[in-house]
């Protein structure tokens, strides 16, 4: 494979089956790799996404980590730190920084929308995860409707709560409509 272009996507944390899948080898390629580096390697084990682009860069896979995915991490760390790290540059950067500028006029939208519930009773996960897409959905005119949607549930689905995904497509929805029309 070519070290030019990345040849998949991922997520911020995947199992090392959903690797070897991303990056198109055995789950061993990846299992021996991470052994060598004494990490886990079970085929359910859990990785973060930089240790998995330096395990695909081994294997002479480029992948890079998914941008809302990275945004998330960013402002999970301002909601529990108080404070954001340094920016991850990049869309996830632009993604993060918008966000948290427009954090007050993002919520209550958000709130407008969703039936009986505030901002702050929501799950962290899943306020940050509308908060990422209502911006998108405002700021980013060329991304698709559906495809801001279906990433915002897939966040959802991978770092929240089992109930998580039909909530925030369900918001999103009506959100999509108000904003995009």
């Amino acid at each position: 494979m070519s070290r030019g272009a990345p040849a998949a996507t991922i997520p911020a944390r995947l199992t090392v089956t959903e690797l070897a899948e991303a990056i198109g080898v055995t789950p061993e390629a990846v299992r021996t790799i991470l052994e060598t580096r004494d990490e886990p390697g079970s085929p359910n084990d859990v990785i973060p996404g930089d240790l998995a682009m330096s395990v695909a860069a081994e294997l002479g896979v480029v992948v890079v980590v998914e941008p809302r995915d990275l945004a998330l991490e960013h402002l999970y760390e301002l909601e529990t730190r108080g404070e954001m790290g340094p920016s991850p540059g990049g869309r996830a950067g632009w993604i993060s920084q918008g966000v948290a500028a427009g954090l007050d006029e993002l919520d209550g939208m958000i709130e407008q929308v969703s039936e009986h519930w505030s901002v702050s009773r929501m799950p962290l996960i899943d306020r940050n995860v509308l908060r990422i897409a209502l911006f998108e959905l405002r700021e980013d005119p060329e991304t698709p409707t559906a495809v801001i949607v279906s990433e915002a549930v897939r966040l959802a689905r991978t770092y929240s709560t089992e109930r998580s995904g039909p909530f925030v497509n369900g918001v999103l929805a009506t959100l999509a409509r108000e904003v995009r029309g």
